[in-house]
Order: C-alpha cells, then sequence, then structure tokens
C-alpha cells in the first residue's frame, strides 16, 4: 500500500467518524428540541432559578435591606467569624462584592469587624444584634420558602429532583465537554 493510499484510508475513516459524531450530536440535539410547545429543559431551570432569585431578592427588600446583604447575614448566621473570602466563594461571587456590603454594613451596625490575634491580616466578621435579629428574621422566612416548595412537590419528588439536579451539575460539569460536540 502507498504513501497516497494510506492517506486516503484515514481521511475515509476520519470522514466516516465525523459523520458519526455528526449524527450523535443531530440525535442529542433533537432530544432537546422543544416538543409540544415545551422550552428546553436548562432554560427551564434558568427561568426556575431566576423566580427563586428573585423572590430571594424580594425578601431582602421587605427587610429593609439589599440583597448583597442578605447573603452576608445568612452565611454570617450560621459560621460566626467567617472572613470576607469564605463568604464570597460560598456565594459564588467576586470578593470585591461581598468587601462593598461589609464595609455598608458595618456602618449600618449590622456587623463588626475583629483582628484575628494569631494573624492580623485575618479578619473576621460578627452579626452585632441588629444583624443577628435581621439575619434570623430571612432565615426563617427562607425556611418557610423551602417549606412551601416540598409540601408542593412533595417531600419524595423534591429528593428525587435533588438527585437529578446533582447527577446534571455532574455531568455538566465532567462529562458535558467530552461530548460530540462540545469543547
Amino acid at each position: 500500500m502507498t504513501e497516497i493510499d494510506k492517506n486516503r484510508d484515514i481521511d475515509r475513516a476520519e470522514l466516516l467518524g465525523a459523520k458519526e459524531t455528526e449524527s450523535k450530536l443531530e440525535s442529542l440535539t433533537n432530544n432537546f428540541k422543544p416538543q409540544n410547545g415545551q422550552k428546553p429543559f436548562m432554560m427551564v431551570i434558568r427561568n426556575t432559578y431566576k423566580l427563586w432569585s428573585d423572590y430571594m431578592k424580594s425578601i431582602a427588600m421587605e427587610a429593609g435591606i439589599p440583597d448583597s446583604y442578605r447573603m452576608v447575614l445568612t452565611y454570617l448566621l450560621r459560621h460566626p467569624g467567617a472572613n470576607q473570602k469564605d463568604i464570597a466563594i460560598y456565594r459564588d461571587v467576586k470578593t470585591a462584592t461581598i468587601s462593598q456590603a461589609v464595609k455598608e454594613m458595618q456602618l449600618r451596625g449590622y456587623l463588626e469587624k475583629e483582628s484575628d490575634p494569631d494573624d492580623q491580616r485575618y479578619v473576621k466578621l460578627y452579626l452585632t444584634e441588629k444583624g443577628r435579629t435581621c439575619a434570623e428574621e430571612l432565615h426563617q422566612r427562607i425556611q418557610h420558602a423551602d417549606a412551601c416548595i416540598t409540601e408542593f412537590l412533595t417531600p419524595e419528588r423534591e429528593r428525587e429532583m435533588i438527585g437529578i439536579m446533582q447527577e446534571l451539575s455532574e455531568f455538566i460539569g465532567k462529562e458535558l465537554p467530552s461530548c460530540p460536540g462540545g469543547h
């Protein structure tokens, strides 16, 4: 077999592989096309998250605080002495976002800073009485909203959905990039 024949066979094999990949991708794509006017799955998840996020913002507004305060208050209620970086990582936001909220919250009496005696660079955050009262009210409202959702779904369906969403998160994070047509 000559070098030209070998290259031709390689080109044919690559073409067949590309066509097979294209066929798989088309099959996958067809599975995600809306059926009977139904929105694509990930769009439904996005819309649901947006509604939840908007509801959380409205809870903060009703409490008379910006949503950025809610994120800090509820975190510090569960993790007294945390630092700004801890909150930023947990909330998946930039540290600068948390820093600005912390600065304002300290001025308004919701929290206080305390330097770590072992490392002066490390600043711990603690809720004041005003901050704790507000955080506990927010926490109760969020728990109530969660309970309403659980009641609507039933505990069994909620557990099932949590399992599905955890699997989906893992799939998107690890396997989706290697799917045909992925990055």
